[in-house]
């Protein structure tokens, strides 16, 4: 089960600092809270796809729009 704190870890190794991720939670946006862009959203997939074996579709990156629907994507693997 993926946590926050290990997403806080992996997007503070890609990102540095240039997200504000010290406070995120379920609900923080990934756009409006963290102030991920079109790129960004490229790399955080890229990202997780390797760490967690699942797939990120053009679909997903229309219905993901906060960290809890970060980790219900990852959690439920390719669906």
């Amino acid at each position: 089960m993926v946590t926050i704190e290990e997403l806080k870890e992996t997007f503070a190794a890609v990102f540095g600092e240039e997200l504000n991720i010290a406070d995120i939670n379920e609900s923080s946006n990934l756009r409006k809270d963290i102030g991920m862009t079109s790129i960004h959203l490229i790399y955080m997939a890229m990202t997780l796809e390797e760490k967690y074996q699942v797939r990120f579709t053009n679909n997903d990156f229309e219905s993901i729009a906060t960290i809890g629907d970060v980790i219900n994507k990852i959690q439920g693997g390719n669906n």
